[in-house]
């Protein structure tokens, strides 16, 4: 029969084992949770892809059919049309021509010479190299032409990857529907190279995951280890203690010094139980740490702050095609302001794109300053943002007296004068002020250049104007901020730029200061973060 320590030993084995299972199968059932969870991100990034693409091919077919005024009813096919007016054929290429970017490699129109036959030709060619261009009504043989067909007997905008591409593009296909009838096909190759960025991300912590599974497994067979030696110890002392049971009381007292040694042993073994579990404890509580902390930081930062840059510019996207169509409904749109108004269209599109490497180039530990000045600062930033702005009735003033030139990182100073123009404007907008505007200033104090952004928006209480830098804190009524914006700012201006982010409450509303120093704006121009 086994005694009570015995038991009590077996029953601490048992408790070890099942301690293991649990931390193996929490580990697997973490992993592909993740692992669901991060094929969804990657679907709802394509499929964010895939609608943006839909809303610029909705309205190149809308502009296509504008511009050719194909009437309802008319026997003039879009071919026949672009065929006898070659001024207009050559207007809608340079316009498809806009969309060409290092994001949108390929826009162009076909269309199907006879329904019951595979033959495509040329109607419109976007691409901006003449070798590379094709001629109006040149056959096009298509790869997977069975998309390309069904876009024709479904009536339906249609997708697929190029498999194989490192580039990773997507062809998608849209319907000019005209009568009911498919009057050509307008295709765009993109690429999803900057949804890589989050799933780049996504695989890093993978691998960290991998790494606890790893760990658990280690642990699990360190455990088991133990108990298959404490189970064969047993049996040993066991067997050598009915032996000494049959000896003669010389050995009493070895045998007394024996139980003591095994006494000890299982001490030791308890204390080394106990500190496994800590280090287990410890490690788990870490992985959730790092877990946390990188799906906020790198996930929920970076990508509510890129959405936050990009509303000014999509709005202003939005805001001259309207001008565009407007115009050419009117009738009134002529060539220069046509090109006009697309090319700051493209200046938006290319702003997009190049936000996600101002955003990456701010996670990275290198950084390298140039020779800057708030005047161009102020000019680059309104150039996205000043239209919408005027737009929506409120007034810009520039007081800018400082014109001195200094050394920094223009990129992020952006980054923080766009926010704080943007947080004047959304407190405008909410309160609903009569006569609303913005005034930015600029002048020197003591030993510091100053930037002043204000408005008349009336300020916020001064009980929560200590608050306002607070990480996650919002004073929206919609709450559809993300909080980040002014704490990412406040950190921009004094850790990486050496400066100070001050704000109060003035007259008619709220003001933000930038300090930098006079005395270190001319120094050595790189540096490292820490």
């Amino acid at each position: 029969m086994m005694n009570m320590h015995q038991i009590k030993l077996r029953q601490a084995t048992i408790i070890f084992n099942v301690i293991a299972i649990i931390v193996l199968f929490s580990s697997f059932t973490i992993y592909n949770l993740f692992e669901k969870t991060k094929q969804d991100i990657e679907k709802i990034a394509i499929d964010a892809q895939i609608k943006y693409i839909d809303n610029i091919t909705n309205n190149i077919a809308d502009s296509i059919i504008d511009r050719t005024n194909i009437l309802h009813g008319r026997q003039v096919t879009l071919y026949e049309t672009l065929k006898n007016n070659e001024k207009l054929r050559k207007n809608i290429e340079i316009s498809l021509e806009l969309f060409v970017t290092d994001r949108y490699k390929y826009v162009y129109v076909v269309d199907k010479e006879k329904d019951n036959k595979n033959e495509f030709r040329f109607l419109l060619d976007g691409s901006k190299d003449k070798e590379d261009k094709s001629e109006f009504a040149e056959p096009y043989n298509p790869i997977d032409i069975d998309f390309w067909n069904g876009v024709y007997q479904t009536k339906k905008e249609s997708h697929f990857k190029h498999d194989g591409d490192e580039n990773l593009w997507i062809t998608y296909l849209k319907p000019i529907t005209i009568d009911g009838k498919i009057a050509a096909i307008i295709a765009i190759d993109f690429s999803l190279q900057a949804s890589q960025i989050i799933l780049s991300t996504l695989n890093e912590l993978t691998i960290s995951l991998k790494i606890v599974i790893i760990f658990s497994v280690i642990i699990f067979f360190v455990i088991a280890g133990f108990s298959y030696v404490d189970s064969k110890r047993e049996k040993l002392k066991t067997a050598l203690y009915n032996e000494l049971k049959s000896t003669n009381m010389i050995l009493h007292d070895k045998t007394k010094e024996l139980e003591d040694k095994s006494e000890k042993i299982l001490q030791f073994n308890k204390t080394l139980t106990q500190k496994v579990e800590d280090e287990v404890a410890k490690n788990r509580e870490k992985d959730q740490q790092i877990l946390q902390q990188s799906r906020l930081a790198q996930m929920g930062e970076m990508i509510g702050m890129i959405a936050h840059q990009w509303r000014q510019p999509l709005s202003a996207i939005s805001s001259t095609s309207s001008a565009i169509k407007l115009k050419a409904i009117l009738g009134k749109l002529e060539q220069t302001t046509a090109i006009e108004l697309s090319t700051k269209i493209s200046e938006y599109s290319q702003h997009l794109s190049t936000t996600i490497d101002d955003f990456r180039e701010f996670f990275k530990p290198n950084k390298e300053k140039r020779k800057t000045s708030f005047d161009e600062l102020i000019q680059s930033v309104l150039s996205i943002i000043e239209l919408p702005i005027q737009n929506k009735n409120i007034r810009i003033y520039q007081d800018l007296e400082c014109h001195d030139e200094f050394y920094s990182y223009a990129n992020e100073l952006k980054q923080v004068i766009l926010n704080l123009i943007k947080n004047a404007e959304d407190i405008l907008l909410e309160k609903q002020i009569q006569y609303p505007y913005i005034k930015i200033k600029s002048y020197q104090e003591a030993d510091s250049i100053v930037l002043e952004v204000s408005d008349n928006g009336g300020g916020i209480p001064d009980a929560i104007l200590d608050k306002i830098f607070d990480p996650y804190f919002s004073t929206k009524k919609e709450k559809d901020g993300t909080g980040l914006g002014l704490y990412m700012s406040k950190t921009i201006i004094e850790t990486h730029c050496e400066g100070v982010l001050m704000v109060s409450n003035g007259f008619e509303g709220l003001i933000f200061k930038i300090y930098l120093k006079k005395d270190t704006s001319m120094d050595s121009h790189i540096r490292l973060h820490p």
